[in-house]
């Protein structure tokens, strides 16, 4: 790699809007940079912007979406924009996103790219084990995560199925084998309400999200260019026969949303670590 385009990769600038009219946008709802999870669990992104066409594709612009940023520090590189050339792939600098980001000790939340052309946007989600974030590529458990184009956001009003998700009913007192996340991202300008159902029609039932039992259908607010992380368990009554422990079950979750928003899960198989991205489907009558 040449020192420039070292330089051009690392100059990343994160901003609220492009410089300059932007004929594609892309989001990715899931950004990570030395994000603790369990135990040792450290989990930071790689980054792919791909041309697939024959003329050069510029990115001027680059928001994070927050989530959250711990202990974000003053610290600034100039503006640069991002040039991907013909049928080629340009990989981000892990650290040059960081310090775009105020250098913070850690962050968790969604991208926006603006771009004056189509891109295809790939990304992996690496736990490197509390291994020191140096270069590319990371070594460790990948989870791919796909960025979405302007037409893979969910339709407002349309109903999506999250598939073949994992729960662990009860554990009994012993740790879950699964554990399910997801990662919501609204890159507009205006709030977005999105329902979350156990099923298409959007029968009565419970919930675990973050830690709360709540009821379903629940309605929640993602707030303008923002991203969010929810854990969700199964909740409601167990059966007074229950034989500890129950096996793990698969399950559906439903969402709806009143803006264009970016979903996907995430179903953590706890005894390697290991995650899987699950992605939605919009539902037919």
């Amino acid at each position: 790699m040449s020192q420039a385009l070292g330089r051009l990769i690392a100059g990343v600038v994160l901003v609220g809007a492009a410089t300059g009219a932007a004929a594609q946008q892309y989001v990715l709802p899931l950004f990570a940079f030395s994000w603790p999870g369990k135990g040792t669990n450290l989990w930071t992104s790689e980054v792919w912007l791909v041309n697939p066409g024959p003329t050069a594709v510029v990115v001027p612009g680059i928001q994070f979406l927050p989530g959250v940023l711990k202990e974000p520090n003053p610290c600034y590189t100039p503006p640069g924009l991002v040039e991907v050339p013909p049928w080629s792939t340009l990989a981000l600098s892990t650290q040059g996103l960081r310090v775009d980001l105020r250098c913070p000790v850690s962050a968790l939340g969604g991208l926006v790219f603006d771009a004056d052309g189509p891109l295809v946007v790939l990304s992996e989600v690496v736990n490197t084990r509390g291994a020191t974030v140096t270069g590319a590529p990371l070594s460790g458990f990948g989870q791919e995560v796909p960025g979405f184009g302007p037409t893979d956001l969910s339709v407002p009003g349309a109903t999506y199925q999250l598939p073949a998700l994992v729960w662990d009913p009860s554990n009994c007192g012993i740790s879950p084998l699964f554990e399910v996340y997801l990662y919501l991202a609204n890159p507009g300008g205006a709030a977005a309400s999105v329902v979350l159902q156990q099923s298409h029609d959007g029968s009565p039932g419970v919930l675990i999200v973050n830690s709360a039992t709540v009821t379903t259908p629940y309605t929640l607010t993602l707030a303008p260019q923002s991203a969010l992380q929810l854990k969700v368990e199964p909740g409601g009554p167990m059966p007074l026969d229950l034989v500890c422990p129950l096996p793990p079950q698969t399950a559906e979750l439903f969402f709806i949303a009143t803006q264009p928003i970016a979903v996907i899960a995430s179903v953590v198989d706890r005894t390697s670590q290991d995650a899987r991205t699950v992605l939605p489907v919009k539902t037919t009558n």
